[in-house]
């Protein structure tokens, strides 16, 4: 993507020397595409033109587009451990591109989505369902005379919720294998996850494909955009932060050694 690119859309050279790793890895991860512009505000919240994001043409028609990414969110490279999460967004597209999206997208099976969700639990699923039988079986079998017939419910509700809980940690750790996989279409409007920090507002970076599309965009969010003077504000900000926790941590460590060194 060139900056006059960008500037034909409302965004000026980009001074890469301000922006955040989370912008530099956002940016990187996104479809490319000629234009991108980066928007203040939830997904749900900006104003999307009636024109095709892929092709241009006027339409009302939305098709939804869901995305995976990886957080927590890190302006640091260390961060290791990434719990999944999923955002969504209806972008506009027309009636033929959907259809050629839906076309270019693999098709899913019940058996398969199935399969995906209950493979990586099916030893303890089955070593639970055994035991569950068992003791549910022990539990009708065990006379109501016999003083302890009152506790023959606790094993087979134990394993039962073992159960269960397979079945719901599964369907929730697999849901991102069910999203639905983005095409050359929806990549004509692909979205990064937030790029935000700390006390800022959420935001993400959008890469554009459709110049009509592009200007229309830009145009409706124009109050939202986030430009390059906004990146040297929050760069401050950033620097000025990180200061003020230093001092604080000086300031801490000498207290304590004082208190830990006084009479």
């Amino acid at each position: 993507m060139s900056d006059a690119a960008s500037a034909a859309v409302g965004r000026g050279p980009i001074d890469h020397a301000h922006r955040s790793y989370l912008q530099k890895r956002a940016e990187s991860r996104l479809a490319a595409s000629q234009y991108r512009i980066e928007i203040v505000g939830a997904l749900g919240a900006l104003d999307w033109p009636l024109i095709c994001a892929n092709c241009g043409a006027d339409t009302a028609d939305r098709l939804t587009v869901k995305k995976v990414f990886g957080r927590p969110r890190s302006n640091t490279r260390r961060a290791r451990y990434q719990r999944q999460v999923i955002q969504s967004a209806e972008v506009p597209y027309c009636g033929t591109c959907a259809a050629r999206h839906r076309a270019l997208t693999p098709s899913r099976s019940l058996i398969g989505d199935l399969w995906s969700i209950l493979w990586p639990v099916l030893i303890p699923m089955i070593g639970a369902g055994w035991f569950f039988q068992l003791t549910l079986r022990m539990m009708f079998e065990t006379p109501s005379t016999d003083p302890y017939s009152k506790y023959a419910w606790g094993p087979p509700a134990f394993f039962g919720a073992i159960i269960l809980w397979c079945l719901v940690i599964s369907w929730y750790s697999s849901r991102a294998l069910r999203v639905e996989k983005q095409s050359e279409v929806t990549q004509a409007c692909d979205y990064s996850d937030d790029v935000s920090w700390l006390w800022e507002r959420e935001r993400r970076i959008y890469a554009l494909r459709n110049e009509r599309f592009a200007r229309a965009f830009t145009s409706a969010n124009a109050s939202r955009s986030w430009s390059q003077n906004d990146d040297r504000r929050s760069h401050r900000l950033r620097g000025a932060t990180y200061g003020v926790a230093a001092v604080v941590i000086a300031v801490v460590a000498v207290l304590v050694a004082l208190f830990r060194l006084g009479p």
